[in-house]
C-alpha cells in the first residue's frame, strides 16, 4: 500500500481543528482519463491479405520444320534429287 505523504507544518498550523483531528483527508478525485489507462495487452495487428501473384505459365519455343526437294535433270538420262529438311526453333517472348 501507499505510504501517505506528510503535510507542511506550516499549512496544517493555520487550520482550524475539527472534532475528529486524527481523521484523514479525503482522496483526490481521480480523472476520468487516468481511470481509463488500465495495463492492457496489446492487440494483434489484423493479419494483411497478400496479393497472390500471378504464375507466368511456361510457353513452349515454336518449332517450325521447312522440309523440300530439288529434282534436277542436269543431263538426258540423268536425275538429281536433293532432299533439304530445317528445323528453326524460336524463343517465345
Amino acid at each position: 500500500m501507499a505510504k501517505r505523504k506528510k503535510g507542511s507544518k506550516v499549512q496544517s498550523r493555520a487550520k482550524l481543528r475539527r472534532a475528529n483531528s486524527a481523521k484523514r483527508g479525503k482522496a483526490r478525485k481521480v480523472a476520468k482519463t487516468a481511470k481509463r489507462v488500465v495495463a492492457r495487452a496489446k492487440p494483434k495487428p489484423a493479419p494483411v491479405k497478400k496479393a497472390v501473384r500471378k504464375v507466368k505459365q511456361p510457353v513452349a519455343p515454336v518449332v517450325e520444320t521447312v522440309a523440300f526437294e530439288v529434282i534436277e535433270q542436269p543431263a538426258p538420262g540423268v536425275i538429281a534429287v536433293t532432299e533439304v529438311e530445317e528445323t528453326e526453333v524460336r524463343k517465345a517472348s
